[in-house]
Order: C-alpha cells, then structure tokens, then sequence
C-alpha cells in the first residue's frame, strides 16, 4: 500500500517577542515620575443609579443580547453579499462590451 505525504500548510509566521517589564521597575518608575496608570482591566462598574449593565450581570438572560448581535451581524453579510452582487453586475458589462468579437476561423491552419 502507498503512503501518500499530504504536506502540511502553516500560516502562521514568525512570532514577535518583546522585552518586557518588571513589575518592581514599572511600579518604580510610574511612582518617581507621576505618570498615571495607563494600561489594566477596563471599568465594568456603573453607578448605583445606572442599574447593572446587562452585558455584566451574571442574572442577566443572555439570549436576547446574543439574539441582537446576530441580527447586526446577519445584515452586516446581506450589506456586503449586496455590495458584490453590484460590483460583478457593474463589472460584468463592462468586461461584456470591451471585449472584442469573436471571428470563427473555421479550419484554418490545418491541412
């Protein structure tokens, strides 16, 4: 029986590294220069007032917001479905009447 090597496709490039910072020098520096902290978890919170953000609130029945966001994402593809039927159509005559006309040779070249 053959084997058959299928040869495998990696599209994944070279990874970029970076030197990264300790967390004694980070915590050093922003202290000795006053720099604020830029970088961290985002704020979830709101205030008390606001009520809890449906997208955080562990209750929360998440069918309706997943529901949403599929109906975005289901005309975002119609949108561009749309947008490439127009741009074949437009394409499509223009290639249509700049291309040159047919001759039916026949048998020619043959003897």
């Amino acid at each position: 029986m053959k084997r058959v090597i299928v040869p495998s496709i990696n599209n994944f490039g070279p990874i970029q590294t970076k030197e990264g910072e300790y967390i004694e020098e980070k915590v050093r520096r922003i202290t000795e220069n006053g720099e604020p902290i830029e970088d961290g978890a985002p704020i979830i919170y709101t205030e008390r007032k606001d009520g809890v953000n449906p997208a955080y609130n562990i209750r929360t029945d998440r069918w309706e917001i997943a529901q949403d966001a599929m109906e975005q994402v289901g005309n975002n593809k119609s949108k561009i479905i749309a947008m490439k039927i127009a741009q074949r159509e437009n394409t499509g005559e223009k290639t249509v009447e700049n291309q040159p006309a047919k001759v039916d040779t026949g048998n020619a070249g043959t003897k």
